[in-house]
């Protein structure tokens, strides 16, 4: 896994290099080549404009544009910090290290006030780094808005302008970037949405500085062999009996599709657990599966009987909300010994029940798999809150409840209450009715074998890889849920 940095624990990392003995200006140079090298490798240099702020960033940037001149290329430099009396860039304004390198510049430079785009090739943003809190205005905001009218190619040095560092969000506006050179770690906001989206294609540079802890980690496709492997010498108990507990009447799909998936991912026997009416359906889309039924009368009581013969359960998926939906779910909460992965209507169920939330928070052995609304609903607060800052949300609730939380979005964050994992594959196509219960049948397969935390990101990584894998013979636009299921024999050894 990748180190993903919060601002704070970037800073941190850098003062700490710098008192192992490396000099900020040092770190600064070797920032500014690395930018170098990408634009002299990925973008036209006919003619470059390097738009700088006051703080160390702009150092980047001011160093940068040193480099440029240097070697030939023409280039011109945006300042949009303060300006003295004399009309020229206010040193006195700048960061130390930004200073320094301003005054490396070469006397004759004419450095303007604000942008001139015309006949410019490639755009360079060292105007904010990751240190910005407060939203863009005046002219830092005018910059940003032309830079990105211009429509022309951007690259932006450690984070794009006006994205917040740790949670991805647009402080009043930000530059859209084609291209990010991440200093020494991604950020945060390099992986949540908009800034996902603001920072183009993120590439991370090595300069010297390593941060010997970080609390997020980015997950690797080499992470899948974190998973137990498969013995030679087994039999369908070694990997383990996956009770599905969902489908309701004329609502069959979900379960069907968790059971598949957890028969994809390598369970070993897979039980569902459903209405009377949805045995036929079972039977005939799924032989391999154990199909159990119950009536409204004995629901709970035949659950309680699979539930011993189970290794771990996947709770939710179409079950509905009624009353004999909430007696299953108050039924499988009290199995405290079994791994559990809870989704869909049984979250909805635990947000508006009071004594089922108590349940669940005393429990453990439990993962949550809600998208940002249903979230939303388990902590009582606006869904708005919890797209603002998804690792906040996530980190919150797996605290307060002692449950694992994978927060489901394009880019997925993952709460085990000490850390937190954030998944970046998958893709469009994946934005399809049953891909969330698919998601559930692997994770609760994959805690048959492995701890739940080692479950919960392997198969979140399992599930986007395989989205991945069917995009490639579907395409995104018509791509199902079923499709993934089939893509998990692509990518699953």
């Amino acid at each position: 896994m990748q180190k993903i940095l919060t601002a704070h624990e970037m800073k941190e990392a850098d003062q700490n290099t710098i008192h192992q003995g490396t000099a900020s200006l040092v770190l600064m140079e070797r920032a500014a080549k690395a930018v170098f090298d990408v634009l002299l490798a990925e973008f036209p240099t006919e003619k470059v404009l390097v738009c700088c702020g006051s703080g160390n960033n702009g150092g980047d940037g001011f160093a940068l544009a040193r480099l440029l001149l240097e070697h030939g290329i023409d280039t011109t430099i945006t300042y949009l910090g303060q300006w003295n009396e004399k009309g020229e860039p206010d040193a006195t304004s700048m960061s130390l290290e930004c200073a320094a390198e301003f005054k490396k510049l070469p006397k004759s430079i004419h450095i303007k006030k604000t942008p001139s785009l015309t006949g410019v090739s490639t755009v360079v943003d060292a105007i904010f780094g990751i240190g910005l809190s407060r939203p863009l205005t005046g002219t830092f905001l005018e910059a940003a808005r032309a830079i990105n009218a211009s429509k022309l190619p951007v690259l932006a040095i450690d984070i794009p302008s006006g994205v917040h560092a740790d949670n991805g969000q647009v402080l009043g506006g930000a530059v859209r970037a084609t291209k990010t050179v991440a200093i020494a770690a991604k950020k945060y906001g390099h992986l949540l949405f908009p800034g996902a989206d603001l920072s183009g294609e993120v590439t991370v540079t090595d300069i010297g500085i390593h941060a010997t802890s970080a609390h997020g980690h980015l997950l690797e496709k080499c992470d899948l062999e974190a998973l137990p492997t498969r013995p030679r010498r087994a039999h369908k108990g070694t990997f383990g009996r996956v009770l599905v507990v969902g489908g309701s009447k004329s609502m069959s799909g979900a379960a069907l599709l968790a059971a598949k998936a957890a028969y994809r991912a390598g369970a070993g026997l897979v039980e569902i657990v459903t209405p009377e009416e949805n045995r036929l359906v079972y039977e005939i889309a799924l032989p391999e599966a154990i199909v159990t039924t119950y009536t409204k009368e004995n629901a709970a009581l035949i659950l309680d009987k699979s539930l011993t013969r189970a290794d771990s359960v996947a709770l939710g998926m179409g079950l509905s909300t009624d009353e004999t939906a909430r007696a299953l779910v108050d039924t499988v909460l009290n199995s405290k010994e079994i791994p559990l992965v809870i989704d869909a209507d049984a979250l909805n169920l635990i947000a508006k029940d009071n004594a089922l939330r108590a349940k669940m928070y005393l429990r453990g052995h439990t993962v949550l798999t809600p998208h940002p609304m249903e979230l939303s609903r388990l902590m009582a607060i606006p869904v708005s809150a919890v797209l603002d800052d998804m690792p906040k949300a996530a980190e919150t609730f797996s605290k307060d409840s002692g449950a694992l939380v994978v927060l489901k979005d394009a880019h997925t964050v993952i709460a085990d209450g000490d850390r937190l994992y954030f998944n970046t594959f998958g893709n469009s196509g994946m934005a399809t009715g049953g891909c969330g219960d698919v998601l559930a049948g692997i994770i609760a397969t994959m805690a048959v074998r492995a701890p739940l935390d080692i479950a919960a990101t392997r198969g979140v990584l399992a599930h986007a890889l395989a989205g991945d894998a069917a995009k490639r013979i579907c395409g995104e636009t018509g791509l199902m849920a079923c499709d993934v299921v089939d893509g998990l024999r692509v990518i699953l050894p």
